[in-house]
């Protein structure tokens, strides 16, 4: 099969999220794959792992640490040397990793991490939210969110040219939503041939540690002075000053990478959003993951009968593409954020946005803006539910106030007794 107007031959096949993170890694060419194998992430290294037994491929290895922090370890060791490397972790065990994570990011190490995201217990569950990859949220990592299959293989691929870009240098986080979500939802998936993405993501040339990235002697960086005493505040100060100053480097160079990807692919998954119908929306929706394909499913129904909503999806939750999405939905009435996350991270970064591009430039409208907490633990978030809340939408524009700037929906007015062994039970 050809991709649409590129002419590029590729396989078409059906795989779920796990299976396309790892065509991915193989057509990456990552040279060692790292994991601590839980649900739902196990079937990535699986798949990896089946390459190398059929003699697919002779370039990997794969590695099993004893659990997630030992697994970011020994991926941190890998990058130390200039190797493209993947692990696979989530939910409690990110928070096991979180230590060297941080390191990672310090380090301006360009390592990739796949999550198929599982919410954080208790109470015991095997379902998804995204409460996990949101904890890292401000640790310095890139954040993106795939919507199905075909996402998470095209953006595993550029994720990688812009991590690994001299300018950037910084640890990146693939998240999709685990188990009915994408992580096992088998769908079809476009596989371009090993020679057309070698062209489009050439080897690893990233800063070697003997090229200190930076460019500290090496005989200076484990001085006495330093081994006692770390860097002096200020270092530290532009240590972190230019770690932020890659992130908002990034915005640009995603987006260029995203467009030389469309050329050569043919792909809709690029960039740092997707819009639906917002040109002329007087509610829009905003989600990242999953959500976000019922919500465009729902606006096509509502805008057959004439209703003036649209949706956009967050590509990239690092860095937040606040002037992006600000110009996305300027001329709305109300923009409504659904968040599958605890501290409703999409809700505030858009109210931040907002302010920032809207209200501090004074512009001649600025919309209302309320926020939804859904489908936490993997609760029913359906079709009617996102209808519900258009309409909820439209109450808000007709009478011009808002009752309640966020709230969590649905839910089944269960309420915490502190007297009950609720873990328990």
């Amino acid at each position: 099969m050809k991709a649409v107007e590129t002419g590029v031959t590729g396989t078409v096949m059906s795989l779920t999220g796990n299976e396309a993170a790892a065509w991915a890694l193989r057509r990456a060419r990552v040279n060692v794959g790292v994991s601590f194998p839980m649900g739902p992430n196990a079937e990535v290294m699986e798949t990896a792992q089946r390459f190398i037994d059929r003699g697919e491929i002779d370039n990997l290895q794969i590695i099993f640490g004893e659990n997630e922090k030992a697994a970011q370890s020994i991926q941190i060791g890998v990058c130390r040397t200039g190797v493209r490397s993947m692990i696979c972790i989530n939910s409690e065990g990110i928070l096991w990793a979180a230590p060297e994570m941080n390191y990672a990011a310090n380090s301006r190490l360009p390592l990739l991490m796949v999550t198929p995201s599982r919410s954080l217990e208790p109470p015991s569950t095997v379902g998804c939210d995204h409460d996990d990859v949101v904890t890292q949220r401000d640790k310095g990592w890139l954040i993106f969110y795939c919507e199905d299959s075909q996402d998470v293989f095209d953006t595993v691929l550029q994720v990688y040219k812009v991590i690994e870009d001299s300018s950037i240098m910084l640890p990146a986080i693939v998240g999709y939503d685990g188990y009915e979500g994408t992580s096992h939802a088998p769908m079809r998936v476009f596989v371009p041939p090993q020679e057309a993405v070698d062209s489009f993501l050439p080897p690893p040339n990233f800063i070697k540690p003997e090229k200190d990235y930076f460019n500290v002697d090496w005989q200076e960086r484990i001085s006495h002075l330093r081994r006692q005493h770390g860097l002096p505040n200020q270092n530290l100060m532009e240590v972190a000053h230019h770690q932020k100053r890659a992130e908002v480097n990034a915005v640009s160079l995603i987006e260029n990478v995203g467009k030389e990807y469309s050329e050569a692919f043919g792909s809709k998954h690029t960039g740092l959003i997707a819009t639906h119908h917002c040109e002329d929306a007087e509610v829009i929706l905003v989600s990242m993951g999953v959500i976000y394909p019922d919500t465009k499913f729902v606006v096509n129904a509502l805008r057959a009968q004439g209703v003036k909503v649209g949706c956009l999806k967050l590509r990239a939750l690092r860095p937040f593409p606040g002037r992006a999405v600000s110009e996305a939905v300027r001329n709305a009435k109300l923009v409504i954020t659904l968040d599958r996350n605890r501290v409703a991270a999409i809700y505030d970064e858009m109210k931040s946005a907002l302010y920032t591009h809207l209200v501090n430039r004074r512009a001649a409208f600025v919309p209302m803006i309320i926020g939804k907490v859904v489908s936490m633990g993997g609760a029913t978030f359906a079709l009617r539910h996102i209808g519900h809340v258009v309409d909820e939408g439209f109450e808000v524009v007709r009478s011009g106030k808002i009752e309640k700037d966020l709230s969590w929906y649905p839910i089944k007015g269960i309420e915490f007794d502190p007297s009950r062994d609720t873990i328990g039970e």
